[in-house]
C-alpha cells in the first residue's frame, strides 16, 4: 500500500500580510507555530516513513514540526515550490488588482491561463509538480509519503492527481494554511482520495 499525504505550509508572514509570497522565503508567524502543533499531533499515528519539502523556510519547519514524532528523512525537492510570481513577488495583493486587472482577474477566476508577469505559467506550475510528484511515488512504492508544499502547487498536484489537464484546476479548491489531503493508492497505483482539504485539526 502506497498512501500520499499533502500538506499546505502553515501561516507565513505573507499569508497574513496578504502579499504575494511566490519563492519569497518568508518566516512563520505565531499562528503558524500554532498550526504546525496541532497538525503534528493530527498525524503523530501515521506511520510517514519519508518528507519531501521545498527548501523555503515555511514549508521546511511546517515539515520538521511534523516529523518531531516520526524522526524520518527530509528530502528536500524544490520542484515542489510555489509558483514563481515575477513581478508580484511581495506586492500586497489589493495593489495586484489595480496594477494587472486583467491577469489578476486570470488568476482568480481563470487560473488555467494564467501567466505571472515576468515569472511562470500555471501550465508551467502543473508540469513540474506532476513530474515531481510522478518521481516521488514511483521511489516510495509501499510507503507512506508526506509532501508539504505550497497553496498553487498542491492545487495543480491535486488537479493532476484527479486525472485533469491544467484546465481542471479551477475545481481544486485552494486549502487553507496546513490543510490536509491524503491519497492511498491501491495495487494499479489508481489513487482514492480519502480525505480533501481537511482543516478540522485547526478549529
Amino acid at each position: 500500500m502506497t498512501k500520499l499525504i499533502l500538506v499546505r505550509h502553515c501561516q507565513a508572514q505573507g499569508n497574513l500580510e496578504r502579499y504575494f509570497q511566490g519563492k519569497i522565503d518568508s518566516d512563520i508567524t505565531a499562528k503558524g507555530r500554532e498550526q504546525i502543533g496541532r497538525t503534528a499531533e493530527m498525524l503523530s499515528m501515521e506511520p510517514i516513513d519519508v518528507f519531501y519539502t521545498s527548501s523555503k523556510q515555511r514549508a521546511r519547519k511546517s515539515t520538521d514540526g511534523i516529523n518531531i514524532y516520526h524522526n524520518v528523512p527530509v528530502i528536500t525537492d524544490d520542484r515542489l515550490t510555489e509558483i514563481d510570481a515575477g513581478e508580484w513577488e511581495g506586492t500586497y495583493l489589493t495593489d495586484i488588482e489595480k496594477k494587472y486587472p486583467e491577469q489578476y482577474d486570470n488568476w482568480k477566476n481563470h487560473p488555467a491561463v494564467f501567466h505571472a508577469p515576468g515569472g511562470e505559467s500555471m501550465a508551467q506550475v502543473y508540469e513540474r509538480v506532476s513530474k515531481a510528484l510522478d518521481d516521488i511515488i514511483s521511489e516510495n512504492k509501499g510507503k507512506t509519503i508526506c509532501i508539504v508544499s505550497h497553496g498553487c502547487a498542491i492545487k495543480c498536484m491535486m488537479c493532476y492527481l484527479h486525472g485533469w489537464a491544467v484546465d481542471g484546476i479551477s475545481e481544486v479548491p485552494l486549502g487553507t494554511n496546513m490543510s490536509v489531503n491524503v491519497i492511498l493508492y491501491d495495487d494499479d497505483m489508481k489513487p482514492d482520495f480519502l480525505m480533501e482539504n481537511y482543516s478540522d485539526h485547526l478549529i
